[in-house]
């Protein structure tokens, strides 16, 4: 045997392996990648017919087995975010958002934008804001994110970041839906032209769209008033603070329909001046036109109230009133007045508080008790009603009114003999006012 030979054979034995081996390797390893691509397309049409079936347990467990099998396709983990989702499992969804952050080396904006999501479903709106905005530094004309960045913000009522989205999505893609809601949020910047201009570029684009018709009929309705409005706009633009002008514009709303933005400048007004009650009156209107008449009981005014049965010479008695009380705070006389008024509107609890601020200011204020009387017996408090009417006359023999209103609580009670007696003081009261020899207390009760 030449076993000089030898060092040279094996070699060329060992290259011969080698490359039998990496033959076979080629054909075996399509074949195991044929079957496994096979399974996996098979899962996500199941995955996919699932999901359109709303089969959510379903979904959810072949969405489980696409992940196993494909830990690093950024896809397959967008389907069982959506299984998650659709199961409404928090629990599940956090800790899917958490090992798709931890497994995949380079994870799609997909995941931030479901970040957002999930945080949006746990109310938590900052975070869910920050979320879908690092969506938009990858992919800034994603309007779908823009969208749900704008629509977040407004439920924050926070206009001019909304308003930066809409103009945004509208630099990406034109769309009746962007231009009507960028109205709606230009109408509560108070930027009128704008909104004007965005409604009709709007009906140009849907004419038949539910909200571009809610659009025109809410501007339409405004049209009368729009002067009105940006008159106060610019007294406000001045003094931004004054609870007397924010009542005036809310008013203005009331008339053109426009229940929200009434009400905001009515809870403005009201929280900026607390002593005025046309603030209360007319956030009242502006939550039952809201379909929120339940909230009127907070601020003490009755739900049957409504602009139309406001007259003319009420709302500029009201106001008047409620400008003066704010220079003199300490004047009861203008408290009876005004509780004159909201007795007279049927808002007894509202002119309890001010008869009482009356009583409290000068107790020897006959007017005072005869309202607090009037205001608690349509609080249905009759017997409190009798005492304080009984403290009236008490302060003020020859108040003739508040003597008649003593005599139909007594004789509501069945105190005939006490009812004849109040009722005669009041005729003989009457007479003697009538004769010039006396006036009673001056009081508006009637």
């Amino acid at each position: 045997m030449d076993f000089q030979a030898m060092p040279f054979r094996f070699p060329r034995q060992a290259r011969t392996a080698a490359v039998a081996l990496v033959l076979t390797s080629l054909f075996a390893f399509p074949g195991c990648h044929r079957a496994a691509y096979r399974e996996q397309k098979a899962l996500r049409a199941e995955l996919n017919q699932a999901l359109h079936e709303q089969s959510y347990g379903k979904a959810d467990e072949l969405a489980r087995r696409l992940v196993k099998l494909t830990p690093q396709d950024n896809g397959s983990w967008d389907r069982l975010l959506q299984t998650q989702f659709a199961l409404r499992d928090p629990a599940g969804v956090k800790q899917a958002l958490e090992e798709w952050r931890r497994v995949v080396t380079k994870p799609s904006s997909k995941l931030d934008e479901y970040t957002g999501d999930f945080a949006a479903a746990q109310q938590d709106a900052p975070s869910a804001v920050l979320a879908w905005t690092k969506v938009l530094s990858a992919e800034p004309k994603n309007t779908r994110v823009l969208e749900k960045i704008a629509r977040m913000e407004k439920s924050q009522q926070h206009w001019t970041e909304e308003h930066a989205a809409w103009t945004t999505y509208l630099e990406a893609q034109e769309s009746a839906m962007a231009r009507i809601n960028r109205a709606f949020c230009r109408r509560r910047l108070h930027r009128w032209q704008d909104a004007l201009d965005d409604l009709k570029r709007a009906q140009e684009l849907a004419p038949d769209d539910p909200e571009v018709q809610r659009g025109n009929k809410l501007f339409g309705q405004m049209g009368p008033f729009l002067a009105d409005i940006r008159e106060l706009d610019a007294s406000l633009a001045i003094s931004p603070n004054d609870p007397g002008l924010l009542a005036d514009r809310a008013l203005m709303f009331l008339r053109s329909a426009d229940f929200e933005m009434a009400f905001v400048d009515s809870e403005d007004a009201a929280i900026l001046g607390p002593w005025a009650m046309r603030p209360k009156l007319f956030q009242a209107i502006a939550l039952i036109n809201l379909g929120r008449s339940a909230e009127c009981e907070k601020i003490a005014v009755r739900q049957g109230i409504r602009l139309e049965a406001l007259t003319p010479e009420f709302l500029e008695t009201i106001s008047r009133l409620d400008s003066e009380i704010s220079v003199e705070r300490s004047n009861a006389d203008l408290y009876v007045a005004r509780a004159w008024q909201l007795n007279e509107i049927n808002q007894p609890a509202l002119a309890l508080q001010d008869a009482e601020n009356a009583v409290r200011l000068d107790q020897k204020s006959a007017g005072a008790s005869a309202e607090c009387a009037y205001a608690l017996k349509k609080l249905g408090r009759a017997d409190e009603a009798l005492e304080r009417i009984k403290q009236a006359t008490d302060l003020e023999a020859n108040f003739s009114t508040a003597w008649q209103y003593r005599g139909e609580l007594e004789m509501e009670r069945g105190e005939t003999l006490s009812a004849i007696e109040s009722l005669s003081h009041a005729i003989d009261a009457k007479l003697r006012c009538k004769s010039g020899n006396n006036v009673t207390g001056g009081s508006v009760f009637s």
